[in-house]
């Protein structure tokens, strides 16, 4: 494996993408269509990309697969991709849901919330050179600003 090529823990996550696809023994041409565009600007070794030749035509242990994925950001890409992915053909499968269930759980269990809160940088909209033009802000003025400081953090708390 060249410097280039992808780690191990991305590597994981674009294979258990893949074996979330057949979750509920169907992959159907617009998940593979989806992965595919996801993955067009990966750089990928040949032999990875035998391997996931391979996983595509055969369904490999999603548990497997999922627990190869070391690093929390690869596991975050690949919820977001996930949840896009169950939902490409129209159809979130029972199977589909059992499985984003149960890697969600293993993700809870597996993380360290403590090192993950300790590298989470949080700046107030003063940081952001933000401050507001006056010091008699309104209430209503005060609530917006915390509303956007909420806002802002929103994907950390539900992903999206």
């Amino acid at each position: 494996m060249s410097k280039d090529d992808v780690n191990k823990s991305a590597f994981h996550m674009w294979r258990t993408l893949i074996a979330v696809a057949h979750a509920d023994d169907i992959v159907t041409d617009e998940e593979i269509e989806f992965i595919a565009r996801m993955m067009e600007d990966v750089n990928f070794s040949d032999e990875q990309t035998a391997i996931l030749k391979d996983d595509i035509v055969h369904a490999k242990n999603v548990n497997d697969m999922f627990a190869g994925i070391t690093d929390q950001n690869d596991r975050v890409q690949f919820f977001d991709f996930a949840r896009d992915l169950v939902w490409i053909d129209g159809d979130f499968a029972s199977e589909e849901q059992s499985v984003m269930i149960a890697l969600y759980q293993q993700h809870i269990k597996d993380t360290d919330v403590d090192t993950l809160v300790g590298r989470t940088k949080l700046e107030f909209e003063e940081d952001f050179g933000l401050e507001p033009a006056n010091e008699d802000m309104t209430i209503t003025e005060k609530k917006r600003g915390f509303r956007k400081f909420i806002s802002s953090l929103r994907r950390f708390f539900v992903g999206s």
